[in-house]
C-alpha cells in the first residue's frame, strides 16, 4: 500500500472516473441500439409501402434479399398460400366421387339411386364434421408464421399486428367456412330427400325433354317441394362460395394494411 494519502486519492478519483465514463459509454450504446432499432423498423415500414402482389414482393427481395421483415412477408405468404390449398383439398374430400356423376333418370334404377343417396349421406356427415380439421390448417399456418417471426428478430410493432391480423383473418375464414359447411349439409340433405321421392315413384313417372310428368296432382305438388328446398339450398351454397372467393387477397390481409394497400 502506498504511504502517500495523495496517491491514494488520485488512484480511487481515477476508478470512479473510469466507473462514471464506462456508465456514459454503457448509456449512449443502449440508447444507440434504440435508435438503430428505430431506424430499422422505419426502413421496413418503407421498404414495405406500396407492395400489393407476389410479383412485387419478389422484386422487393431482389432489391433487399437480406431484409427480414421482406422474408417473414414471403414465408407468411407462402404459408397462407399451403393454407389455401390444403383447404381446397380438404373441401374436395367431402363429396364422394360419384355424387359429380350425372343420374339418368330415363336408365337408372332403385339400387343406383339408393346408392347415390348413401354417398350423399356421406356427403352431408363429412360436411357437419370437417371443421376441426380446417381448424388445423389455420393453426399450423398461425404456428409457421409465428416461428418465422421470431427467427427472424421481426420488431414487435411489425410481428405483433401481423399475428393479431392474422389470428383475426383466421377467424373470418373459420366463420365462412362453418356457414358454407352448414349449407352443403343442408343441400345433400335435401337432395338426399329430393331422390328419396323420386325413388319411390320410379315406376310411375317419365322424363321428357327433360320434365318429370307425374300421373297425380299431389306427387307434382310433393315434387315441387322436395325440388324448391334442394334448389333453394344448392342457390346458397353458391353465393357463399362466391362470396369467400370474393374475399381472397393476393397477399395476406394482415400485410395488406400494413403495405398501405386499400
Amino acid at each position: 500500500m502506498s504511504s502517500n494519502p495523495n496517491s491514494s486519492a488520485r488512484v480511487r478519483i481515477a476508478f470512479l472516473f473510469l466507473f462514471v465514463l464506462l456508465g456514459v459509454a454503457t448509456y449512449f450504446a443502449i440508447d444507440l441500439s434504440k435508435f438503430q432499432e428505430r431506424l430499422s423498423t422505419q426502413e421496413d415500414h418503407e421498404i414495405l409501402q406500396g407492395i400489393t402482389n407476389p410479383s412485387q414482393l419478389e422484386d422487393a427481395l431482389k432489391q433487399h434479399p437480406l431484409n427480414n421483415i421482406l422474408r417473414l412477408m414471403a414465408k407468411a405468404a407462402k404459408a397462407a398460400d399451403d393454407a389455401r390449398s390444403a383447404i381446397d383439398r380438404l373441401s374436395a374430400q367431402i363429396e364422394p366421387a360419384t355424387l359429380s356423376k350425372e343420374i339418368d333418370f330415363n336408365s337408372t334404377n332403385r339400387n343406383n339411386l339408393d346408392a347415390f343417396r348413401s354417398d350423399l349421406r356421406k356427403a352431408e356427415a363429412n360436411a357437419a364434421s370437417f371443421l376441426p380439421r380446417y381448424v388445423a390448417i389455420f393453426k399450423a399456418e398461425h404456428d409457421q408464421v409465428e416461428s418465422a417471426a421470431r427467427s427472424l428478430h421481426a420488431p414487435k410493432d411489425i410481428a405483433s399486428p401481423v399475428l393479431d391480423g392474422l389470428a383475426q383473418r383466421q377467424a373470418k375464414a373459420l366463420n365462412a367456412i362453418s356457414a358454407v359447411l352448414s349449407a352443403r349439409a343442408d343441400y345433400y340433405r335435401a337432395y338426399e330427400k329430393y331422390l328419396a321421392l323420386l325413388s319411390s315413384e320410379l315406376a310411375s313417372f317419365k322424363v321428357v325433354n327433360g320434365q318429370f310428368i307425374f300421373p297425380l296432382q299431389r306427387t307434382v305438388e310433393r315434387y315441387n317441394v322436395a325440388s324448391g328446398a334442394m334448389t333453394a339450398a344448392a342457390r346458397r351454397v353458391t353465393d357463399l362460395e362466391t362470396d369467400v372467393k370474393k374475399k381472397n387477397q393476393p397477399l395476406p390481409e394482415e400485410w395488406m394494411q400494413l403495405t398501405g394497400a386499400k
